[in-house]
């Protein structure tokens, strides 16, 4: 066997091992709530792990190589704020919102906001945010791990893409939540080797951290950029914002809202209701943010240090290239540094990156569909009939992404680059902030998605490069005052709802 195929191997063996696993949880998928939240018996580890590879895309894994082109504060900001913001996610919200989902029994985030807010209308216009946004965030997902099969399997691009979402189909299809979160257990181990992993080989490459600080900081780029525009937070970045002095403004507006981001995910948020108890989050809040911490700290800088590996070996055009297309930095890296097999191994972890965040977002979407928009229409549809629903829904939510991912427009990629920092804007006020603050009203939450939306959406496609601040910020701005201001003067919910936010 040539080292090619066994990294090709390894890839196809991961392959085969999640749907092995995503059987298993056919055994508790009967009903809705088995199908959607595994029969609400996740335990700690899973739990934990599962919400850490979902949030971690194939994104995170080749976004290691962004401070080729960004400084290394991009890279210190973005560590910084995940661990905040995963801190704040299990500290402030899981708890709470897992009692309040058990008093309830609710299933699904718009349905904690009809609950909530006593409004089918807040919780129809919330799924459609969702389905919207979310079915346009997957074309990434797709892409970020079909570029990596495409290549090591040296298969096209579009067979690639349909070997990615074949087996989450079907195992998501059978198995609902269970087989997602068994599968993002081990697929988020794989996530944190392959981490290691890169981490080890690449300060190995340049002498460790210190050493790679004093070597890049000596070198020149492409022969006219000083190295040491890579240790300053006002340095390196993309031309058009270090010409107007905004990389630094930039750098913290993109690391806080891809960051925080994790305290308003409905991806995230819908798993906490699937814990087995109380107790499952306490336990899982360390592992949980412990898990993320150390991914983070271990992939997010090693960009800059890329230079000093491949720059010797590269034209000043291929720098630039890269510089441009950083998503190739860490798997050239690997391909230089570490042998077959190995490769094979680091090389799974974007894939099953994309995977577990395939999976869950498509158990997402089915939700919105048939629990948040078909069932509030028709009440007296049949249990059997829902529950099939759901099971054929992510079949046609994974087809209408793969289309977009082949077939982008230029508006769809603006849109997808504004989708994920525009969910978190979109559920902040009323999901987060409304399991607190007993003022919240429906007239405020449908105020808040609706501007969250809009907002982002727009400054992302008009103003994003004018101004080199990225869409949340300003989303933000415009949908928290008005989550406040329209709730303070508008009708508050029963007593009966607003008791059900108390902490015990």
């Amino acid at each position: 066997m040539d080292l090619a195929t066994l990294d090709q191997l390894i890839i196809l063996v991961m392959i085969t091992a999640v749907l092995a696993i995503g059987v298993r949880g056919y055994r508790v998928s009967h009903t809705i709530t088995g199908y959607f939240l595994a029969g609400r018996g996740l335990g700690p580890w899973v739990l934990a792990f599962s919400i850490m590879a979902t949030y971690f895309s194939a994104a995170s894994f080749l976004a290691g190589g962004t401070t080729y082109l960004f400084n290394l504060g991009f890279g210190a900001w973005l560590t910084a704020w995940h661990i905040i913001g995963v801190v704040l996610m299990w500290v402030l919200v899981a708890e709470r919102l897992f009692r309040y989902s058990s008093k309830t029994k609710i299933i699904s985030v718009p349905d904690f906001i009809e609950h909530r807010y006593q409004s089918k209308g807040a919780k129809i216009i919330s799924a459609c945010v969702i389905l919207l946004l979310f079915t346009l965030y997957l074309t990434s997902v797709y892409k970020g791990g079909a570029v990596i099969l495409a290549t090591v399997l040296n298969i096209k691009f579009e067979l690639a893409l349909i070997l990615l979402a074949l087996p989450v189909i079907v195992y998501v299809c059978i198995g609902g939540l269970k087989a997602a979160a068994l599968n993002n257990l081990v697929l988020g181990a794989l996530m944190l080797l392959a981490a290691f992993i890169t981490f080890y080989a690449i300060m190995s490459a340049v002498g460790g951290p210190i050493s790679g600080l004093e070597a890049l900081g000596s070198m020149n780029i492409m022969d006219r950029m000083p190295g040491s525009l890579w240790l300053r937070l006002d340095g390196a970045g993309p031309q058009p914002a270090m010409a107007a002095g905004m990389v630094p403004s930039l750098i913290m507006s993109i690391t806080f809202s891809i960051s925080v981001a994790q305290v308003a995910l409905p991806t995230l948020l819908m798993q906490f209701y699937a814990a087995k108890d109380a107790k499952v989050i306490n336990r899982g809040r360390a592992i949980g943010s412990l898990a993320v911490a150390a991914y983070a700290i271990l992939v997010f800088s090693l960009g800059a240090f890329c230079h000093i590996i491949l720059d010797p070996q590269l034209s000043s055009g291929e720098v630039m290239a890269l510089m441009k297309d950083t998503d190739w930095v860490i798997p050239k890296a690997m391909n230089m540094l570490i042998p077959s097999g190995l490769r094979g191994l680091v090389l799974a972890a974007p894939v099953a990156a994309s995977m577990s965040t395939l999976a869950v977002t498509l158990l997402l979407l089915s939700g919105a569909i048939v629990r948040d928009i078909i069932q509030p229409l028709k009440p007296s549809m049949e249990e059997k009939k829902l529950l099939l629903l759901a099971k054929i829904s992510p079949i046609f939510f994974a087809a209408i992404s793969l289309v977009l991912t082949l077939f982008q427009t230029d508006i769809i990629v603006e849109i997808v680059g504004a989708a994920f920092g525009t969910i978190f804007v979109c559920f902040f006020g009323p999901v987060t902030i409304g399991l607190y603050w007993k003022g919240a009203t429906k007239h405020g939450a449908v105020a808040s998605m609706i501007s969250g939306l809009v907002v982002g959406l727009l400054w992302y496609k008009f103003l994003y490069k004018v101004t080199w601040i990225y869409p949340v910020i300003p989303a933000l701005v415009v949908s928290l005052p008005l989550f406040f201001v329209v709730s303070m003067l508008t009708p508050k919910p029963s007593n009966e709802v607003l008791k059900l936010l108390e902490a015990k």
